[in-house]
């Protein structure tokens, strides 16, 4: 019986519609050997030489009738010739993704994608790798990406792989600071978590990603909670980069209801274990950048303008070695703080611009909102009252239309007290 899923149109790289029935090449190839025909002997009355040409160089796809009348020549049985379910291409990409080898996945996902004799289930993996390599460099098209894999792989009996594409879909909104990455990350794990034989490493990955987007959220207890409950789920499942990953999370809610201590020993587990995985596996990760900037955004709210400093350039440097823009603008407002602090109002408003430019560019709005609000501060300082108000007037705006009311309650309460001229410490972001 035919594999149903080789019969359905699919689309090529370029978006196209593609005809026909998956095939193996290979395996035309060789039954026409064995056979002992030529060209023009196995296509005579069927189809033109050329077309049977390009069909064993994997350059077109036959239609079901076809390929019945090529297997009833070469006596061989029709499903020999359609391709198989699983691609070897897959387990590399997979190989890959540990590995966070991002250029090769990137280059051997497009290059799958290029071959028109891929079976639904194939097509819909090589976009889900392809997604999962750009998705921090360039979330926004990894976005249609992750969806299309999550219908082809639905579509083809493989439910769990679908939710893992809802659930990096989420993360790809989660960059581009969209709320509605919560609503998807949830999504993800309640269809996870309907099917049987779950991947508990999957599983706990799931509720990191939800715990960060509570976080963004400023909804800090439920967002240790998922933290917590990803460890208990994953246990000794978890390799150090996750586990640093979700150490980080808990640093940073911890951080903000005051927990200092406790953030304080959340953030040096989680730098120790994220340094002990780049020791392994070699290569700077934005990871590894994120986590060293908001340790320094930490550090720096302690007092330790040292340490921060230097923190925070060290995260500078690793976001150019990754190669990744997205969330590089927090460090240049993190910098920005730090030079205002000491004082130095002309190379924290060049600092804090960047940023904005940065956070711009992106689309970055949460971002952009934290930028224009420390824009307004300096030019408070500097007694620029109308670019005071028109900074904070943007930040209020953008947090508004970004749901996120705890930021923007907070937000609105700096701005209220510089108005009345009240002195008061930086509030914790």
């Amino acid at each position: 019986m035919l594999a149903r899923e080789g019969m359905r149109r699919v689309q090529d790289a370029q978006g196209r519609f593609v005809r026909g029935l998956a095939i193996n090449p290979a395996a035309l190839r060789q039954a026409r050997s064995q056979a002992r025909l030529t060209l023009d002997e196995a296509s005579r009355g069927i189809i033109s030489r050329q077309a049977l040409h390009q069909m064993e160089a994997g350059k077109i796809r036959p239609r079901r009738s076809t390929l019945r009348l090529l297997a009833a020549r070469l006596h061989v049985p029709v499903d020999s010739l359609v391709a198989p379910t699983h691609d070897p291409r897959e387990q590399t990409m997979r190989d890959l993704e540990e590995q966070q080898r991002w250029d090769e996945l990137e280059r051997l996902a497009r290059a799958v994608l290029a071959d028109k004799n891929l079976t639904h289930r194939t097509q819909g993996v090589a976009l889900l790798y392809l997604g999962r390599a750009v998705h921090q460099q360039a979330p926004i098209e990894a976005l249609p990406l992750l969806r299309t894999a999550r219908g082809l792989l639905a579509k083809s009996g493989e439910p769990w792989l679908a939710a893992e594409a809802r659930d990096w879909e989420g993360a790809s909104l989660y960059h581009l600071q969209d709320p509605t990455a919560l609503e998807v990350g949830r999504d993800a794990l309640q269809r996870y978590r309907m099917l049987a034989d779950r991947d508990p490493g999957v599983e706990a990955r799931m509720l990191e990603h939800i715990g960060t987007y509570l976080l963004q959220r400023q909804e800090v207890p439920e967002a240790l909670s998922s933290y917590r409950e990803a460890i208990d789920t994953a246990g000794s499942l978890l390799n150090l980069a996750r586990l640093a990953i979700i150490y980080h999370g808990m640093a940073s809610g911890c951080s903000r209801i005051g927990e200092t201590r406790q953030a304080m020993a959340y953030f040096e587990r989680a730098v120790h274990l994220s340094r002990a995985d780049h020791d392994v596996n070699g290569g700077v990760t934005a990871g590894l950048a994120r986590l060293e900037n908001d340790y320094g955004e930490f550090l720096l709210r302690l007092g330790s303008w040292d340490r921060a400093a230097e923190m925070l350039h060290t995260a500078l440097d690793h976001f150019d070695a990754a190669g990744v823009e997205v969330g590089k603008n927090a460090a240049l407002l993190s910098i920005g703080d730090l030079h205002h602090r000491r004082g130095d109002l002309d190379a924290a408003k060049r600092s804090t611009s960047q940023a904005i430019d940065l956070a711009e560019r992106l689309g970055e709005r949460v971002s952009l909102a934290m930028g224009y609000q420390q824009l307004g501060e300096l030019h408070a300082e500097l007694g620029d009252r109308e670019s005071f108000e028109a900074c904070f007037a943007r930040a209020l705006e953008m947090l508004e239309r970004a749901d996120l009311p705890e930021r923007r309650a907070q937000a609105l309460d700096r701005y209220e007290r510089i108005r009345a001229g009240q002195a008061m410490a930086r509030p914790e972001s």
